[in-house]
């Protein structure tokens, strides 16, 4: 018979001799010295096994029991440190590190250690990994935070086509995957309705409160906006409907390109106030701002699907 494998213990605050039971990584043999009453009181499952007579492994240095569990040390590590209140590990080390650390806070009833966790979750990977972190939000069966990582993912340009495989893919259902494609589809729409809601007024929107105006004088007897106006609303909306977030409005290929037409239209401008540059590009900066509230407040209104 071969001997047993040596073991390795685990670094502080798992090192202390003075706990009464260890738990034991089977992947790389690491030892965590640690209590049964934290156990019990962050996990239902070990405070139940704890009521079992302890008649399996003993410790050779200290005699007490020792659990043997399928995790890896570094997720074993994790998972304990966040059930020690004066803990506070930060990050994890990666995003497949984290979602096995859930996973085995999920298999051990550690509601508490779930909490904590997914905050550091959602503040580390998202949105980086919003993709993956709704497949794994969807697997918890956790609709709220689903709906922030599905929210994350309207950044992510025509959502849907067949290169966008993510890991959890695999996980999650055919109809969780459809309602995000769906949610996707909606805030898409409902950005187009901001875009129809949008008017070009002359003078609130150039000259400001100024009613003394001499271009608003001159452009209130037209009905149409300026060609430049129009054509910003459509291409902005184009990528809108791709990427339905307020950030698609912040990115400056299609603002630059609509206050450079701005500036050169203001030219024929009779009020010297309005044809500046910088009035105009103020003038600009101001209906973006409005622009983005409004496709902010319209994505709001659109909820993802429940998974039930």
């Amino acid at each position: 018979m071969n001997a047993e494998e040596p073991t390795t213990t685990a670094m502080a605050p798992f090192d202390n001799l003075d706990g009464d039971v260890i738990l034991r990584s089977t992947t790389d043999r690491v030892d965590f010295h640690t209590f049964k009453v934290i156990l019990s009181l962050m996990s239902p499952v070990f405070k139940d096994m704890f009521t079992l007579p302890q008649t399996g492994l003993r410790s050779g240095v200290s005699s007490v029991p020792v659990i043997a569990v399928t995790e890896s040390s570094a997720t074993l590590e994790f998972l304990l440190l966040l059930c020690y209140p004066a803990a506070t590990p930060t990050t994890f080390g990666s995003y497949s590190h984290a979602a096995a650390v859930m996973e085995a806070a999920k298999k051990y009833d550690m509601q508490a250690v779930l909490s904590r966790a997914v905050n550091l979750v959602i503040a580390q990977f998202l949105p980086a990994h919003a993709l993956e972190l709704y497949a794994l939000f969807c697997q918890f069966g956790w609709q709220n935070y689903a709906q922030i990582a599905a929210t994350r993912a309207l950044e992510i340009k025509d959502l849907g086509r067949p290169s966008y495989v993510f890991n959890g893919l695999r996980n999650i259902t055919g109809f969780d995957y459809h309602r995000l494609l769906a949610y996707h589809q909606e805030c898409g729409a409902a950005t187009q309705e901001v875009v129809k809601s949008l008017s070009y007024n002359v003078q609130e929107w150039m000259c400001g409160q100024n009613t003394t105006c001499a271009t608003a004088a001159q452009f209130s007897l037209l009905n149409d906006p300026p060609p430049w106006f129009d054509e910003y609303l459509d291409l902005s909306g184009k990528e809108l409907l791709a990427r339905p977030c307020e950030s698609t409005l912040l990115e400056p290929t299609s603002f630059i390109r609509a206050t450079i037409k701005a500036i050169e239209s203001a030219k024929s401008h009779d009020c010297n106030n309005c044809k500046t540059d910088l009035k105009v590009m103020e003038s600009m900066g101001r209906f973006r701002a409005l622009y983005v509230l409004k496709v902010k407040t319209a994505i709001a209104t659109v909820k993802l699907a429940d998974s039930d």
